[in-house]
């Protein structure tokens, strides 16, 4: 059996003598989607701020447990850590420059460079911004998504829904990427902007990418997650391979109760 590419072992975590997470433990295998769900309060947040390195965990006495990545304890103490690992995050809200491009926002602060006879005489500090090769970048992580963007459009003069995939194409143009976190992506898109971006984690995953899916609109969980994970009280109360599961049935384990649901 291959080894899990991610592993949440333990994991607990108190805000001010607050236990919002207690012994919470899971894995994702390569190229596998889960379908993190759980009420609002849940701890999911937590969670992912915990996978994420992001200060406010440190800063708030750390938490219990351990993660592994490709089978190695990690503990990364800020995002950037995360994404050198090969870990990304699209947040509910957006972190895009209204000024910048589709191009230059996907590439910001990973811009392609190009020398030029100054380098000879000042060295590497003098290269210029190599548009056409970051163009071709953006292009390619717009086209993974099955989306239709221009690269060069303002990200000011976007639909909201653009603004979602350029956000999720930033993800994607990292190098050795292996797992991104979406939260709630498809909250702000249309219903056919949906589908497409269902369609374009399935595609990810057939790429080996390994996806984390937080998500309120549990007919999307469903249809996308291999395996669904529900998070009740700071607790992971089910793990569980999506087959055969119902709407109906991750409602009832986030609620701790049977509950009627009509399913779309």
């Amino acid at each position: 059996m291959a080894e899990p590419l991610l592993s949440l072992k333990n994991i607990s975590k108190e805000f001010y003598g607050n236990r919002v997470l207690e012994d919470v433990s899971f894995s994702i295998n390569k190229g596998e989607i889960i379908g993190l769900v759980g009420e609002n309060g849940a701890g999911k947040t937590t969670l992912m701020r915990i996978l994420f390195g992001m200060p406010v965990i440190a800063e708030t006495g750390g938490y219990g447990g351990t993660i592994e990545l490709d089978g190695a304890p990690v503990s990364f103490t800020s995002p950037f850590d995360a994404l050198d690992a090969g870990i990304g995050m699209v947040h509910q809200e957006f972190s895009l420059i209204p000024g910048f491009s589709a191009t230059e926002n996907i590439t910001l602060n990973r811009e392609s460079l190009k020398r030029n006879f100054m380098c000879d005489i000042f060295g590497e500090r003098m290269s210029i911004l190599d548009r056409a090769t970051m163009h071709q970048r953006a292009k390619a992580a717009i086209e993974r998504l099955g989306v239709k963007i221009d690269p060069e459009t303002l990200v000011s003069e976007m639909p909201v829904g653009h603004k979602q995939f350029t956000e999720i194409a930033r993800e994607i143009d990292r190098k050795q990427v292996k797992l991104l976190v979406l939260d709630e992506p498809t909250a702000v898109l249309t219903e056919s902007e949906a589908e497409i971006l269902l369609a374009s984690i399935k595609n990810l995953a057939a790429q080996g990418i390994s996806i984390i899916f937080i998500s309120h609109r549990l007919a999307e969980v469903v249809h996308v997650a291999d395996k669904i994970i529900v998070l009740r009280d700071g607790k992971v109360v089910k793990d569980t391979p999506s087959k055969d599961v119902s709407i109906r049935d991750i409602a009832g384990w986030m609620v701790g109760r049977e509950v009627k649901v009509e399913s779309k």
